[in-house]
């Protein structure tokens, strides 16, 4: 027995077939959060009663967050253990000259607020994306 393969009929199915992945993939897509992390910062830190101003380059790749800061203070370090989950923002800074800072913080309007800890004290720090 022959079997008629109507390649019309099989066409039309793959194109079908096509179109509601690429819509369901632009779907889920637009119900994504937009990515407000990424990017370059520039940093300070409330140390008493001065500032110390440091840098962060950020990475987000899902809820997770990498990347590098620096400061005249501390040096370069990098990040540990990031995550933005919820709006809220969590890392760990490493260094080599300088014990490590854990951050915390969030989004408010256009910059990032929060608190760090290091060398047995807690205070809090803001940053500004660079344009």
């Amino acid at each position: 027995m022959r079997v008629r393969i109507n390649i019309s009929l099989i066409m039309m199915v793959i194109a079908l077939a096509g179109f509601s992945f690429s819509g369901a993939t632009r779907s889920a897509r637009a119900t994504q959060t937009p990515d407000l992390i990424s990017g370059d910062w520039d940093a300070l830190f409330k140390v008493g009663e001065h500032t110390s101003p440091a840098s962060f380059k950020l990475k987000l790749d899902g809820d997770k967050v990498t990347g590098t800061a620096e400061s005249a203070h501390t040096g370069p370090g990098t990040i540990r253990d990031g995550s933005w989950i919820d709006g809220k923002l969590s890392f760990t800074l490493d260094f080599k000259t300088h014990e490590s800072i854990a951050i915390t913080g969030k989004l408010q309007e256009t910059k990032l607020v929060g608190e760090f800890t290091t060398e047995g004290f807690t205070s809090t720090w803001e940053a500004t994306k660079k344009k």
